[in-house]
């Protein structure tokens, strides 16, 4: 547990935050409340952020594509220190319309929710909320990274649902999932949304995602594509869980593009087990 903050030390960066027209004097205020975990102080931070006075004073965000490199600072600082109360301020600071009007302060917002395990009730409704107003893809890999039920959960609903088209979904399983293949709450998540009755273009997306990788062809030329883990690091049961889903898919219509890729992968699995308990 962090330690609470002096009182005297809530005070002085409070004042700061609420008289201070020095952007310096207020990022390094407001870092360290976000630094601190301690509920007081992240409650007197949220208080700001949910003024757009503040905000303005913050950063200069008369343009806005200008830089927000200060509150960026300041959400990174919450993303590093995530505790229940850093979660409650993204919830309470999302329901603010003033926040909103700078797309890249949602982003800012929606990583360091994800930071927070496990995600809260309120949280998933943030995830889903921003999910419908176009920010699917920022949170296809936050969702995915968190691991926590209800991140799981509102992953799936994303794939399932209707926010987004069916080839930007097969690009969120890329990018999500494929980092991620060897967990075994993700491929449990996996399991349960190709029992769905997902789009064949959906569906396809989630095999190759769990039994391929082609990276050219997925992310085109990007210097750092996302990347598999090793097999190797899977541990028994998730190498056992993949197995059998692989033997799932298999006596299922599948496209002929997929089978190799899956018997293939199958095959390297089951020889991975094989040496573990031989």
């Amino acid at each position: 547990m962090p330690e609470p903050m002096r009182p005297e030390e809530l005070d002085r960066h409070t004042k700061i935050l609420n008289q201070s027209e020095d952007r310096e004097l207020l990022a390094e205020s407001a870092v360290a409340l976000a630094d601190s975990g301690d509920p007081a102080a992240l409650l007197a931070l949220a208080r700001e952020l949910r003024r757009a006075e503040f905000l303005n004073r913050l950063d200069d965000t008369s343009d806005p594509e200008s830089d927000i490199s200060n509150l960026r600072d300041v959400f990174g600082a919450l993303a590093e220190h995530a505790v229940p109360a850093s979660a409650r301020l993204c919830e309470l600071i999302y329901q603010q319309p003033d926040f909103r009007t700078i797309p890249a302060r949602i982003n800012l917002l929606l990583q360091a929710l994800a930071a927070v395990r496990p995600t809260s009730a309120e949280g998933a409704d943030v995830f889903r909320a921003s999910s419908a107003e176009g920010f699917a893809e920022v949170n296809g890999p936050l969702l995915i990274e968190n691991e926590s039920p209800l991140a799981l959960q509102v992953f799936e609903e994303l794939v399932a649902g209707g926010w987004v088209e069916s080839y930007i979904k097969v690009d969120i399983l890329h990018r999500s999932v494929l980092p991620k293949r060897t967990s075994l709450p993700v491929l449990m998540a996996c399991a349960r949304l190709y029992e769905r009755g997902l789009p064949g273009e959906v569906r396809d997306g989630l095999i190759e995602t769990l039994f391929d990788h082609q990276s050219r062809r997925w992310f085109g030329p990007e210097r750092r594509p996302p990347i598999p883990p090793v097999w190797q690091s899977a541990s028994t049961e998730a190498l056992s869980f993949l197995i059998a889903f692989a033997n799932r898919v298999l006596t299922r219509t599948l496209d002929d593009r997929l089978r190799p890729a899956v018997q293939s992968t199958r095959a390297e699995l089951e020889s991975i087990r094989r040496a573990r308990t031989s």
